[in-house]
């Protein structure tokens, strides 16, 4: 159980720090907010939106579905 809060904590920090990023790369029309005390939602909230709404290139659409892959691991073994 230990692991499986470890992975998370590190997945929830590696989500909003590539939403962080992408937000300071691109426009964002949608005023969209990513706090210090955001959570896992709130950072793959902003990563689906920017994945739908910009043109990303290669490299950050991997870092995102690699983010959307492992919540999708972490879910199903809930």
């Amino acid at each position: 159980m230990a692991a499986l809060k470890k992975t998370k904590l590190t997945l929830e920090e590696r989500a909003f720090e590539t939403a962080k990023i992408l937000l300071e790369k691109y426009q964002n029309p949608h005023n969209l907010k990513l706090e210090e005390n955001s959570n896992l939602e709130d950072s793959y909230t902003i990563l689906i939106t920017l994945l739908y709404t910009e043109k990303l290139n290669e490299q950050e659409q991997l870092a995102i579905v690699s983010i959307i892959d492992e919540m999708k691991l972490l879910d199903g073994n809930r």
